[in-house]
């Protein structure tokens, strides 16, 4: 079992990639540099991939297709990793790792018990999100289910 890390990224990011309409917050910086992401690396195309948790991701499955990986805590039940906002960063200057875990035990366990299948799901998620681009579906599928943000393209 690999260990996730989790990261803060930096308001900086933000500032420099205004152009970012599919992300959390969009025009509150503050509220955007301290929510906390999932960092895990794939291999998809050498880029490394930033999942936000949400308090309230809602159903992880809809009619639709796989939006995220329910992760529950006994304050946040509805919480979750939101795959359609997910961001490729790789630039680390973007990146600030806390010194201290910020998740409680209980959502941190169950994310390092399921990394294996949060990286699969979210290498599937990317390559039908690239597909639908590629068709340029991707507008229309992303009012259904799939988000990407890339500074990267």
């Amino acid at each position: 079992m690999i260990q996730a890390r989790f990261c803060f990224i930096k308001k900086q990011y933000f500032i420099d990639h205004p152009h970012l309409i599919n992300i959390l917050d969009p025009g509150n910086l503050d509220k955007q540099s301290k929510r906390t992401y999932l960092c895990i690396e794939i291999i998809l195309q050498d880029n490394t991939i930033y999942i936000p948790l949400r308090n309230n991701l809602g159903a992880p499955v809809r009619k639709f297709g796989k939006i995220g990986f329910s992760v529950p805590s006994s304050r946040r039940p509805d919480a979750g990793l939101a795959y359609r906002y997910c961001l490729i960063i790789n630039d680390e200057k973007y990146i600030e790792f806390p010194n201290t875990q910020k998740l409680p035990n209980s959502q941190y366990n169950i994310i390092n018990y399921n990394h294996d299948t949060i990286k699969r799901e979210i290498s599937e998620y990317l390559k039908k999100y690239v597909k639908a681009a590629k068709k340029k579906r991707h507008m229309i599928e992303d009012r259904k289910s799939t988000r990407l943000n890339s500074s990267h393209k």
